[in-house]
């Protein structure tokens, strides 16, 4: 999922507010909540006192009704009552309900509220001697009741000190609350901030340093890695592609350029051998046509041998041909050999015909043949073989050329397996020079040229030991089902 820059900053704002916003709301009901214990006390205060007073109403309006007899005193006394009652039933919700004390300011009002009625009752049944007496017990609870009232007061006004001093230090706490808070929700707010603004400008210094990097043609390197999920991601995916296709494209050119150089290096050695070819091939075609007019036929057919080997290696080195082609010289050239060992070699060829259409490079097989006969089986006096052996097996074709000779020592097989490979460079790679090679061209040039044709480094593999003899493996894509395996430029130029 991609995150775009400008959703993160919405992100951050986001953020910020909701944070600041939650502090604000913290200390907001924090302060409600201490304003809402000072009303919940300020009101008991009230309610304590409203009872003092409607309790000395209440007496006041019993006695007035006792005295003269008006109905509006017992009205004034009722209405009075229903509020006394209510303040009760108040103090018990607002006050810890229980409480001894409570308790029994709550019964105390009960037993007053009792009496008065008790008093209004006898002195309807004129019975003065009863009301007088309830009257007297009136006015002893309505004392009682002020006094457990002003205990009352007492009480909580000694409670309230405490939550004077209890408001106090929370609102300290508070403050030393807010300053935490808000200094948290700074730190973390920048922190949010470095990290958005790490996440931008980090991807975007790595990218000027790589474009630094390629300015000055440093193509290496490894690829940059952005972690982030926004547009910088996309531009950096898109950079290191771009450099990776640099590369290539530059070890493309490196390949192209080192092919030419060992194609001219071909041609230069050709041209160093063609000493008017022309008149060579002319001399070689009359001596042949005098060899069999003197029927000397073994003599004329090594005569043709000569000619076509050396018109095959003075050819157009730019040109790829076939198997089939690469071959027929190599036959031609153990003719020669042959015909100029006589029993101390043998050659065998087991070839199958299906795989002789494909391309190859001109002159791969006979600097083989010539090296595994040269450095192999040249010194044996006598079983000296060299074995010649093609086949396809999977989507290859494979071509096996092997002697019976002495072998490479580990050292050789080493340093060419490595320039094989691509670890060692071609100045660091010099095998024996010896004479009797037709074409001047070494096993290195070939390997080098096989790879650059078909464009893979694991074109040949080589099996030695000394003593044992040598065998060399080209493994060719098969054109008719690995035709993209091999570089555009089938010329080998």
């Amino acid at each position: 999922m991609l995150f775009r820059i400008r959703s993160k900053l919405l992100l951050y704002f986001i953020i910020l507010v909701v944070l600041l916003t939650s502090v604000g709301l913290f200390f907001y009901k924090s302060c409600e909540n201490l304003v809402n214990e000072y009303d919940d006390s300020f009101e008991r205060f009230l309610l304590l006192n409203d009872i003092s007073q409607r309790t000395n109403l209440i007496t006041e309006k019993l006695q007035g009704y006792l005295v003269d007899k008006e109905i509006s005193y017992l009205k004034d006394f009722n209405r009075e009552k229903a509020k006394l009652l209510n303040d009760q039933r108040l103090i018990l919700k607002k006050m810890n309900s229980n409480d001894i004390t409570v308790i029994n300011y709550k019964n105390m009002i009960d037993s007053y509220l009792e009496e008065c009625d008790e008093t209004v009752a006898a002195f309807h049944r004129d019975d003065i001697n009863d009301y007088s007496t309830h009257f007297n017990e009136v006015l002893k609870i309505a004392g009682f009741l002020q006094e457990s009232t002003l205990e009352l007061l007492n009480n909580k006004l000694t409670d309230y000190q405490n939550f004077y001093d209890q408001m106090d230090r929370q609102i300290h706490y508070y403050k030393l609350l807010s300053l935490s808070l808000f200094s948290a929700a700074f730190f973390l707010s920048t922190l949010i901030a470095l990290w958005i603004s790490g996440g931008i400008t980090k991807p975007i210094t790595l990218l000027s340093q790589a474009a630094k990097q390629i300015s000055k043609g440093n193509l290496s390197g490894d690829d940059i890695q952005i972690t982030t999920k926004d547009e910088l991601k996309l531009l950096t995916e898109t950079f290191n592609q771009m450099r990776s296709n640099l590369r290539q494209l530059v070890k493309e050119i490196k390949q192209k350029s080192e092919l030419d150089k060992l194609l001219k290096e071909l041609e230069l050695r050709s041209l160093q051998n063609q000493i008017n070819p022309h008149f060579l091939f002319n001399t070689l075609n009359t001596v042949s046509k005098m060899a069999y007019l003197e029927e000397a036929e073994d003599t004329s057919r090594l005569i043709e041998s000569v000619a076509a080997l050396l018109r095959y290696n003075l050819g157009d080195l730019n040109k790829a041909v076939t198997l089939r082609d690469e071959v027929s010289i190599v036959k031609e050239y153990f003719f020669i050999q042959q015909t100029r060992f006589g029993d101390r070699i043998e050659f065998f060829t087991e070839i199958n015909e299906e795989c002789l259409d494909i391309e190859i490079p001109s002159l791969t097989m006979q600097p083989i043949i010539e090296n595994a006969f040269i450095h192999g089986v040249e010194s044996y006096e006598e079983n000296a073989e060299i074995r010649l052996h093609i086949y396809k097996h999977n989507d290859r074709i494979n071509v096996e050329i092997a002697d019976n000779g002495e072998g490479m020592d580990e050292i050789t097989q080493n340093r060419l397996l490595n320039y094989m490979k691509g670890t060692e460079m071609e100045e660091s790679f010099q095998p024996d020079k010896s004479n009797g090679h037709s074409t001047g061209i070494g096993v290195k040039n070939v390997i080098r040229r096989l790879q650059l044709f078909y464009n893979r480094m694991d074109i040949i593999e080589i099996e030695s030991e000394l003593g044992k003899g040598t065998k060399f493996r080209l493994t060719i894509p098969d054109a008719a089902k690995g035709g993209s395996e091999l570089v555009e430029n089938t010329n080998c130029g």
